[in-house]
């Protein structure tokens, strides 16, 4: 037996077990994921619409024509930053070595400065795209089923009964299995049995 919350799929309703911001099944999340990373975006060059991930700003062909213009503006004007120079860290001031042409922070600094562009990216892009109202919206609609008599339920709280009754019964399902592994004597079958029943009725009352 177990106490784990189970929710319902929003997409195909299949049940599942999940935290609390899991709306989906693993199989319609992995379909979300997808959708939502790479999706259309328009190019910032030539307008036209390509199928690219968040941070894809130009489409193939202006990708290529970009970095080919890169390429070209490197050998005319050279390494502004030769590998095996000194620069100073953009996080703590101190100087390092360069061993790479994107390497922007000191060894002590890089794990720090880039959790802190992490989190200051995800900000930015949760509220230009509204994501927290999006989740909110999303709770309100997370449907859940009651770990006690298999009901379907609406609940923003984090409870997993969809009643005072189911809970007061799970909690006394739950304190005899808690009993029987100290050693005592209980009929946790008499505890089961009225669940089972219970869940007939509730499905009859469908």
């Amino acid at each position: 037996m177990t106490n784990r919350t189970k929710r319902v799929c929003q997409k195909c309703g299949m049940s599942f077990y999940g935290s609390g911001d899991c709306y989906y099944c693993p199989s319609c999340a992995k379909d979300k994921k997808l959708d939502t990373v790479v999706r259309i975006r328009t190019c910032q060059d030539c307008g036209v619409e390509f199928f690219g991930g968040p941070r894809a700003r130009r489409c193939p062909d202006c990708a290529y024509k970009a970095q080919q213009e890169t390429s070209r503006r490197h050998k005319r004007n050279g390494t502004k930053r030769p590998l095996g120079s000194t620069d100073k860290c953009q996080w703590c001031g101190a100087e390092y070595v360069v061993t790479s042409g994107r390497q922007k922070y000191c060894s002590k600094c890089k794990l720090e400065a880039t959790l802190a562009w992490q989190r200051e990216h995800k900000r930015g892009y949760s509220k230009a795209s509204g994501q927290e109202d999006k989740k909110k919206e999303r709770r309100k609609q997370a449907q859940k089923v009651c770990v006690y008599c298999l009901r379907p339920f609406k609940s923003s709280s984090s409870t997993n009964v969809c009643s005072d009754y189911c809970r007061g019964e799970q909690k006394k399902l739950i304190q005899c299995m808690a009993d029987i592994n100290r050693g005592y004597k209980r009929n946790f079958n008499n505890y089961i049995e009225k669940r089972a029943k219970y869940r007939e009725k509730v499905k009859c009352d469908k």
